[in-house]
């Protein structure tokens, strides 16, 4: 019988059977397929299986046929002897993106037996099998024949490669088409995200263009498989079946854009960027309405890529010949995509054979031309980072040297104004010391009530004028960045009460009451700098005391609760308080309340914004709180850590008790100023010292020389003489006791000169202390003691 059955079927048709056995597991069946055309629709299955047998079609007689575009039917007729031991088999029969694809199984009675349906436009849940491609599993009896007929349909090329597998055969090929898909789309989405971060990084658009075109492509790729169809829109079959023509023109519009910006076109070449920009809009337009005519979209969008390759290819060579050096590899990488986009087009309209290199040509080519572009991209970043780094260079020289001729500028704006302070500074002192010396020497003379009382305000009005010109430094050494900050141990209780006891008597000439709240756990010594906390405090409880009648002032000092070593401090008042929108610029320079604060009660409105930077400075903070006829609550917190363990540094105090009989002391006092000269003797007789007088360096050097066995103990000098001024003096006289020429004697610089360089140069000419002028008696006793005593370092 199966003699007779196969000589039946051969006489059936011109093509021999393609016979199954065992030793075969994969048959390319494409060449055995016989091909009948129906543009008109009008064969059924068995009038088309007739027409084939009766030798009306044509062999296909290739491994990998692409049959273009095609209206109607396409019949396909295959004719199989099974010789195996397997009954079941499976067809893979044309590509993914066919629109229908109907197999009818028949016997070789030609009698059909089965009938299955499967295409980009069924739902991938009624495929015969859940597989990407167009799979059918087949029922093949053993030594029997049977007739496969297939009818393809579709708007876009009919492609109809033809594959019998067995089961495990299927399963090879599935689990390395599987790995190689996962490395492939993997390989590019990896791309895609990485150049994702780059452009998140540097936010160069270049790359955010790259990551678009090189997924749309690889999306258009993912679709061209099936893959798409099996996980992203399974059941939607209508956008499944119209994707391709939508991904074919945003992938070009995005390659147009990107090459636009990689090729830097818009400085190049303006008016081509200018249009290749307007047909990637027209593109982006035109995406939308692929949905209306599939079939002509789908060739016009596979048709215009091709001239793109090149053009891209042509631009990339030009500016690669006018030496834009990263062109290199965007030619290279155009030049393959473009290659493989001909192949496929080609094979496409049926202009060159399809062949395994034609079936994969998309898919190679968009690989190579992913990593030509990633090196594309990097050696532009390369060109560009070289570039910018000369031109930073170039910007950096110019800069630094405007930078070197403003630093020229400022310095010496900055001396200048360092000079004229200084110079201002000592100017003013040397008057107001003889005013506030004078005045100090009348206050023990007898006076009556009314010439006592315009002792008095001569002197607050000296004092208001030296607070002045000490509120002015201060605020020229913040400025500057030069004003210092000590750490030393001192008691911290002493310091508060000493700076509130300087207030009980203005605080009662105001009716106000005073008091000093300290908590317990406050410590008696501590880490800091007490000069400036003592400012800071009294600028506060002055504040206080001058803006209140008939009230109540409070300072507390506590430790923070939170850290220990930090102590919050407050100064809270009855006062006239403060409005809620001048509270904002209060610490500001040169502000206070209102305009009329500095008519009625007086200041600058430098103290507080002072006291800000100090604090600051000190790594602290400062605040008030206050409303208008309230009171307010200044509060500030510095750090001020316990020092419990180790001796404290005395606070300097506004009175001390002599510890030295002056009756027993020699002075020279050497100034050229004869009323500050007359003001300094004055006040060291009424001290009880035994005082000489010289008006000049060089008188002092004289008298010093004149009788060498009288020896002073102290020497008072001024700092600015004519011909040679104190610090010289001071060299001489330091050079001649070395010498042995004159008996040590301790000199204190007595100048008007307050500003730090002036200090420094104070002892840097061998002086041992500094006393700034004006000077009252209380001051010139404490300094010359200390001095007399052996203390080290005078404050000024």
């Amino acid at each position: 019988m199966g003699w007779v059955y196969l000589c039946l079927l051969a006489m059936a048709g011109h093509s021999q059977a393609l016979t199954l056995n065992d030793q075969q597991h994969t048959y390319v069946a494409s060449p055995q397929v016989q091909w009948l055309s129906d543009p008109n629709y009008a064969l059924s299955p068995a009038m088309a299986l007739n027409a084939l047998l009766a030798g009306q079609g044509q062999s296909l007689d290739m491994n990998y046929p692409s049959l273009g575009f095609l209206d109607g039917y396409q019949w396909f007729l295959l004719k199989l002897d099974n010789r195996s031991a397997l009954p079941f088999w499976f067809l893979r029969a044309a590509r993914p993106h066919l629109d229908y694809l109907d197999v009818y199984l028949f016997n070789p009675q030609r009698q059909q037996l089965e009938h299955m349906r499967l295409g980009d436009r069924i739902p991938f849940s009624e495929r015969p099998l859940p597989h990407h491609q167009l799979v059918i599993p087949l029922q093949l009896p053993k030594q029997q024949g049977r007739y496969v007929l297939m009818r393809a349909q579709g708007e876009n090329v009919i492609e109809m490669p033809v594959e019998l597998m067995t089961p495990s055969a299927l399963s090879q090929q599935d689990n390395e088409l599987t790995l190689l898909n996962g490395l492939y789309f993997g390989s590019i989405a990896i791309m895609c995200l990485f150049n994702l971060l780059i452009f998140m990084s540097i936010r160069d658009v270049g790359y955010l263009f790259y990551v678009l075109y090189l997924g749309c492509f690889g999306l258009n790729l993912f679709t061209r498989e099936g893959l798409s169809y099996q996980w992203l829109w399974p059941e939607a079959t209508w956008w499944n079946h119209y994707s391709l023509p939508v991904l074919n023109l945003l992938t070009l519009a995005f390659s147009l854009l990107f090459s636009a910006q990689f090729l830097e076109l818009k400085t190049r070449l303006p008016r081509l960027h200018r249009w290749l920009n307007r047909i990637a809009i027209g593109l982006f337009i035109a995406a939308p309405l692929s949905l209306v005519d599939f079939h002509f979209f789908i060739q016009a969008s596979t048709a215009i890529v091709l001239p793109w390759a090149f053009i891209a290819s042509g631009l990339a060579l030009f500016l690669l010949y006018r030496g834009y050096t990263p062109a290199r590899y965007f030619l290279l990488a155009f030049a393959t995509i473009g290659l493989a986009t001909v192949a496929y087009i080609l094979k496409t309209f049926q202009v060159i054979e399809g062949n395994w290199f034609m079936e994969n040509a998309m898919q190679l080519g968009v690989v190579a031309e992913a990593l030509l572009l990633s090196f594309a991209l990097a050696n532009r970043m390369t060109v560009l980072k070289t570039e910018n780094t000369r031109i930073q260079k170039e910007a950096t020289d110019a800069l630094e040297q405007r930078v070197a001729e403003r630093t020229r500028e400022l310095n010496a704006a900055l001396s200048a104004r360092s000079e004229f302070l200084a110079v201002m500074s000592h100017e003013i002192r040397t008057p107001l010391n003889g005013i506030i010396g004078t005045v100090d020497m009348l206050k023990a003379s007898q006076l009556d009530h009314d010439q006592r009382h315009n002792l008095n305000v001569i002197e607050q009005s000296g004092n208001s004028l030296l607070n002045l010109i000490n509120d002015i430094l201060d605020y020229s050494r913040i400025e500057a960045g030069k004003m210092p900050i000590e750490e030393t141990r001192f008691e911290l209780p002493t310091l508060i009460h000493e700076s509130t006891a300087l207030f009980e008597h203005r605080a009662h000439v105001h009716s106000n009451t005073l008091t000093c709240e300290l908590d317990e756990a406050l410590g008696d010594r501590c880490v800091g700098d007490p000069v400036r906390l003592r400012q800071i405090l009294v600028n506060l409880i002055s504040n206080a005391v001058k803006f209140t009648d008939n009230g109540r002032i409070t300072v507390r000092a506590q430790r923070d609760a939170n850290n220990s070593d930090y102590v919050m401090f407050e100064v809270e008042d009855s006062g006239i308080g403060i409005s809620q929108e001048q509270l904002g610029q209060l610490f500001d320079y040169f502000q206070q309340g209102d305009s009329s604060t500095s008519r009625r009660y007086g200041g600058t409105g430098l103290g507080l914004a002072i006291c800000r930077q100090l604090v600051e400075i000190m790594g602290g903070e400062i605040g008030v709180d206050s409303e208008t006829h309230r009171g307010s609550r200044f509060w500030f917190r510095l750090p001020l850590p316990l020092a419990d363990n180790q001796p404290a540094s005395p606070v300097a105090s506004t009175a001390s008790t002599p510890t030295v009989t002056p009756g027993n002391y020699r002075l020279l006092i050497v100034d050229d100023n004869h009323i500050n000269l007359m003001v300094a003797e004055g006040l060291c007789k009424k001290l009880g010292y035994h005082t000489e007088v010289a008006e000049s360096g060089m008188e002092a050097i004289a008298v010093l020389l004149s009788n060498p066995k009288e020896t002073f103990d102290l020497i008072l000098m001024d700092c600015e003489m004519p011909d040679m001024d104190g610090f010289e003096t001071s060299r001489r006289i330091i050079k001649l006791q070395q010498e042995e020429r004159l008996a040590w004697t301790p000199i204190i610089a007595l100048t008007a000169h307050a500003v730090p360089d002036k200090i420094h140069a104070c002892h840097d000419a061998g002086m041992v202390g500094h006393i700034a002028k004006p000077v009252n008696l209380a001051r010139l006793q404490q300094a010359l003691q200390q001095v007399l005593r052996g203390d080290a370092g005078m404050a000024s």
